[in-house]
């Protein structure tokens, strides 16, 4: 492998959850979806997280329906697959699995985040925000995400507290 092939790996984590239909079947599909479109490599994922869901103040009861909530570690060109890329293609595996509702927090059969991609850190106005602004603050996120990367986790944490 020639060295401008290395460069342009990385190691990307993704939080993965579903609340609504087959939960354990939308975790592998968008999981399948995500390693096929993106061309994964050396995937790494966490055991299943089951929590409640992160609700709005007065939302409606129907909508408190827990989660089941994976990471997942691989290793991606980002020269082939750039963030936003990623992004665009996150969006579309999350509609062809079915979500389709727009409300903030509502249940959904997939929610798709990029966690971290290696030690990169991009804010970009509503737009991306890698790492994912909830990553050291949600369980689902933190807890997942150490159980497969928790040296990678700990160096976002020190760079974090350095910025």
């Amino acid at each position: 492998m020639s060295n401008k092939n290395q460069l342009s790996q990385a190691k990307i984590i993704f939080g993965i959850g579903s609340n609504l239909g087959n939960r354990e079947d939308n975790l592998k599909i968008a999981l399948d979806k995500l390693a096929n479109y993106l061309s994964l490599k050396k995937i790494i994922t966490s055991r299943i997280l089951k929590n409640p869901a992160m609700l709005p103040p007065n939302a409606p009861k129907e909508w408190d329906i827990e989660f089941y909530n994976i990471a997942v570690s691989a290793i991606i060109d980002v020269e082939k697959f750039p963030p936003n890329k990623v992004l665009e293609t996150i969006k579309k595996i999350e509609n062809e699995i079915g979500r389709n509702s727009t409300m903030r927090w509502s249940p959904r059969e997939i929610d798709i985040d990029i966690l971290a991609i290696d030690e990169m850190f991009i804010d970009e106005q509503n737009i991306l925000k890698i790492p994912h602004q909830g990553l050291f603050e949600r369980d689902f996120f933190f807890k997942t995400m150490q159980e497969i990367e928790p040296e990678l986790l700990e160096k976002l944490i020190k760079k974090k507290g350095a910025l």
